[in-house]
């Protein structure tokens, strides 16, 4: 094709067409020109096409891990709401008076104390961010969902530090401090996890008393009252954070599922 043109170049030189070889010229110049354009815009439509298979990856990516998340928080709301209420049972029981009612007050004060930190399941997320890859969501609103999600577990990790401090201060130390802790787990071995449970009957009866001493003591204690107070009011906070967030999940994904179908 170049041998084409530069013939008839050549032909037109030699005949002294120079008006015609100039508006030839031209002619092959803007030829060129749109030659160019058309390569570019072809490229830049590949590109955008390899760019839309990325971002419906991270897309799909996203959204199993959302589907994920649900069921993460749906546990840890019902998590944080389950030990609010034993810490209502906690204030509002009647002091425990025999060994079966240490079995009841123990139980309840062993579920307030257990200790579980959130972990979000954002691998994706974290992935678009550290990659610098964020820019390849081109939906502004589902940038700006995954960002409140992201504010949402700043929350939530706030709220455990602080709720945790309270917790060691007004209910670990002054368990620890006056009462034998953990007195219904097998202490005679050590068990890969937690250690074995065990029931009132396999307590020597010569120290209910002292069981029952140390109930008493917690049931009275100001400060433990007091520490289970806010538990309650941590915990239950922390449940509605967590189910108040399943909705803004709920449309995340709605979302996104509108976007992959473009």
């Amino acid at each position: 094709m170049i041998k084409f043109f530069r013939r008839i170049r050549q032909q037109l030189l030699t005949e002294n067409k120079f008006s015609k070889y100039l508006i030839y010229a031209i002619g092959e110049i803007i030829l060129v020109v749109i030659g160019i354009l058309i390569a570019l815009q072809i490229n830049n439509t590949n590109e955008t096409k390899k760019a839309r298979v990325v971002e419906i990856n991270y897309l799909e990516n996203l959204k199993a891990d959302l589907l994920l998340e649900t069921k993460n928080i749906e546990t840890f709301s019902k998590y944080h709401f389950e030990k609010a209420q034993s810490c209502t049972h906690l204030l509002n029981t009647t002091i425990p008076k025999t060994i079966e009612d240490v079995v009841n007050y123990t139980g309840q004060y062993e579920n307030v104390f257990g200790w579980k930190d959130f972990v979000p399941n954002n691998n994706t997320f974290k992935e678009l961010l550290s990659s610098g890859n964020l820019s390849l969501i081109k939906n502004d609103n589902i940038k700006n969902a995954m960002l409140e999600i992201d504010n949402f577990y700043a929350t939530v990790s706030g709220h455990e530090y602080h709720m945790r401090r309270e917790f060691e201060k007004f209910l670990y130390d002054r368990s620890v401090e006056n009462t034998e802790s953990l007195v219904f787990f097998d202490k005679s071995e050590p068990q890969y996890g937690a250690p074995k449970r065990i029931s009132f009957e396999d307590i020597p009866q010569s120290q209910h008393q002292k069981m029952i001493a140390d109930a008493q003591w917690l049931y009275n204690d100001q400060t433990f009252n007091n520490g289970l107070r806010l538990a309650m009011m941590n915990n239950g906070g922390l449940a509605g954070i967590h189910k108040g967030m399943i909705a803004n999940i709920d449309g995340l994904i709605q979302l996104i599922n509108e976007e992959i179908k473009k």
